[in-house]
């Protein structure tokens, strides 16, 4: 009988089995996954809870005019630490004043400051009775251009970790994102019109970058819908792997970020959706003795009120 030839990949798995036992390299795997995926769940949730909870008995906005506030953070505390942690600068956002008085009744002739100023109001009035359900999925996963033992292995269960992502759907109250500090200039393009008795208020953000250290409200993206915030906390809580984060180059960056509401004649937004598509890239991430030259994922959000529309 001829010896069965393997492929390099084939025996690059059949090596770091022998080097490892299997509920080893199965943790070394779902770490991976952690450090590339499931993280996401894990921060927009508990970032979303702390948001309601923060929320919780504040006013309906009622002022004729909307005053940003100048002293916001952005997504990272430091540029010294590392350039790719503070890819999405800090920005101080020009005041915004809007006269409710000088909205027009028909919402197809408002600016864009004040379908900003109109969705504010909605948002922080509908604050504390909405409830938001997210939803996401992965339509895509690459680890070392699928090469190797890791890539190759990762491309195999693909669908697996998909459909796990998938069954992560989580529910929360409150209205997503660090809204109140919401400017025009957080926003690429933007329209409002009625529909029947409702308003309808539609807003394409301005797409935004971070590094390993983010804020989940902070960022043209992360004032209309959170984001993932910090993800090293989230690798800080795998101790039994020697994790080099601090030394890997991790750029999560948030496109095709829509936000769509529809607000009833008492204010209160009924229905909505939130989305964006992140993308994660990692590079030259050492787990150990293993280096993750490459892995890229693409993650889609989805955020609803009321069913979304």
């Amino acid at each position: 009988m001829s010896k069965k030839v393997l492929t390099v990949e084939q025996a690059e798995i059949k090596a770091m089995k022998k080097a490892r036992s299997s509920d080893r390299w199965i943790s070394f795997l779902a770490l991976v996954l952690a450090v590339v995926v499931a993280v996401a769940a894990v921060s927009i949730g508990k970032s979303f809870s702390e948001n309601k909870k923060a929320g919780e008995g504040e006013s309906y906005i009622t002022d004729d005019t909307v005053n940003q506030n100048s002293n916001i953070e952005n997504t990272t505390p430091d540029n010294s630490q590392n350039p790719s942690d503070n890819i999405q600068q800090q920005q101080t956002p020009q005041q915004e004043t809007v006269n409710k008085d000088e909205i027009s009744d028909d919402p197809s002739q408002w600016s864009k400051e004040q379908i900003v100023y109109m969705y504010k109001q909605a948002a922080t009035k509908s604050h504390d009775t909405a409830e938001s359900s997210q939803t996401m999925s992965m339509p895509t996963m690459v680890v070392n251009d699928g090469d190797g033992a890791l890539g190759f292995f990762i491309n195999m269960v693909k669908p697996v970790i998909d459909s796990v992502i998938k069954k992560q759907a989580t529910t929360y109250g409150g209205i997503t994102g660090g809204y109140k500090n919401l400017v025009a200039s957080d926003v690429e393009s933007a329209k409002a019109y009625k529909e029947g008795n409702y308003t309808v208020i539609e807003m394409r953000m301005v797409e935004q970058t971070d590094g390993l250290y983010g804020d989940p409200q902070a960022g043209t993206v992360g004032h209309a819908i959170n984001v993932l915030g910090n993800v090293a906390t989230a690798v800080e809580q795998f101790p039994d792997f020697d994790i080099k984060y601090e030394e890997a180059d991790i750029k999560i960056h948030y496109a095709d970020p829509i936000v769509k509401v529809r607000i009833n004649e008492n204010g209160i937004i009924e229905k909505g959706t939130w989305s964006y598509m992140t993308e994660i890239d990692i590079k030259h991430l050492a787990i150990g003795s293993v280096m993750v030259d490459k892995a890229y994922a693409e993650i889609e959000y989805v955020i609803v009120v009321g069913g979304g529309f």
